[in-house]
This record gives C-alpha cells, sequence and structure tokens, in this order.
C-alpha cells in the first residue's frame, strides 16, 4: 500500500506539471493564430509564466515531507519566494506583445511617438527619448512570436507616460489583421498532445488514486 501511495504521489506530481504546460501552449497557440496581436504587461506576462513552471519546483516536496525535513522545506519556499518577488517586474516595467514582429512593432513604436508628441532615436533595439529619461529596449523572442518592449526611466511621472504607451500601442494594433501562423498551429498541437498524456495516466492508475483518496479522507 505504501509502494502504491508513492506511484499515486508521483503521477500527480506529474500530471500537475504536464497541465499547466499543456494549457500554457494551448492558448499561447490560439493567441497566436488569432487575427489581432496581443498586448499584456510584463508583469502579468511574467505570473503567467511563474504559475507554469512552479509545479516544476514541487518535486522535492513529498520527499521532503516523507523525510519529515520540515525546515528544509521551509527554508526551499522562503528561497523561492524571494527569488519570485526579486525578479517579479515592475508594474511599469513594459509589455509583451504576442503575434507580432519586431520590426512591424519598431514601425507601430514611431506611430505612437509622434501621436504623443514624443521625439527620440533607435540605437538599435534601443529607443532615447529627448529631454527625457525615458528608454525602451526592443526584444524578440521568435520561437513564441513576441516581442517584449522594456523600459527604463528616472521621471516621476513615467509610470503615467509609460502606460499611456501601452493605451495607445493596444489601440493601433486593432487595425493590425494576420494570418494564422504556422508556430500559432504547431504550439496548439503541442498542447493538445501535452493534455493528452495527463488524462492517460490518470485513466491508467485511476483505480489507485480512488483508493488513495478512500484512504486520505475515508
Amino acid at each position: 500500500m505504501l509502494a502504491e501511495g508513492y506511484q499515486v504521489v508521483d503521477v500527480l506530481m506529474l500530471v500537475g506539471n504536464l497541465l499547466p504546460l499543456s494549457l500554457y501552449f494551448l492558448i499561447l497557440g490560439l493567441v497566436n493564430s488569432h487575427a489581432r496581436p496581443c498586448l499584456i504587461t510584463s508583469r502579468s506576462d511574467f505570473l503567467v509564466l511563474t504559475s507554469v513552471l512552479v509545479p516544476v519546483l514541487l518535486w522535492p516536496v513529498p520527499d521532503l515531507v516523507r523525510g519529515q525535513m520540515y525546515h528544509w522545506l521551509g527554508a526551499i519556499l522562503l528561497f523561492a519566494a524571494a527569488i519570485f518577488f526579486y525578479l517579479l517586474p515592475a508594474r511599469d516595467a513594459g509589455f509583451v506583445i504576442y503575434n507580432l514582429t519586431q520590426s512591424r512593432c519598431r514601425r507601430l513604436l514611431d506611430h505612437v511617438f509622434e501621436r504623443m508628441g514624443l521625439s527620440g532615436r533607435w540605437l538599435g533595439n534601443t529607443w532615447r527619448a529627448d529631454g527625457l529619461e525615458l528608454s525602451l529596449e526592443l526584444r524578440e523572442f521568435s520561437l513564441l512570436s513576441n516581442v517584449s518592449l522594456h523600459f527604463e526611466s528616472g521621471d516621476a511621472g513615467a509610470r503615467s507616460r509609460i502606460n499611456a504607451i501601452g493605451s495607445e500601442l493596444d489601440r493601433r494594433l486593432d487595425a493590425i489583421r494576420r494570418l494564422p501562423s504556422n508556430m500559432g498551429i504547431g504550439l496548439v498541437m503541442a498542447g493538445i498532445t501535452l493534455m493528452i498524456l495527463p488524462m492517460w495516466m490518470v485513466g491508467r492508475h485511476i483505480h489507485d488514486l480512488v483508493d488513495a483518496m478512500l484512504h486520505l479522507f475515508g
């Protein structure tokens, strides 16, 4: 019974890891297959990605609980929380645009800056404003078909200005219509495949799972 309990825990851990990943790929594929590009804040993008990766970090937890090493468990959780808050982007750190190329994003930004009366110059993938402590760096991740906009500013009104840039950019994205990308279709297929695997595993061990639940709550 003890060995079966360990097996059930391993199955649940694997399902808990694969299911968020499959949903992430599925949603990302649907976003990249949509005609309109999608803009979200860097903070929201980080929180979504963290929710997908966190289950991977929980693999040592059952072994630590079995060994009653609660001090190590507490230390690991505190360390993970410290890393999370250290890496968490600020509310005005920037934006991530899915289903858009870097070159087209750059052209859109030029129109946005002109509309807002902001002047500046591009140095490679970095734009620096004239007369303001404001800079923007573009980072493209072609594998997921997204472009990250990372802002840096020492201006007191930076947050309102950056939010205004995001709002104007999001408004201009309404006029863009793109064909479904091969990458988007591939991500949808990957998400569906990863979703089938945990369902198959649960079905294969359904009796062990029921017995474990009855033993736990019965």
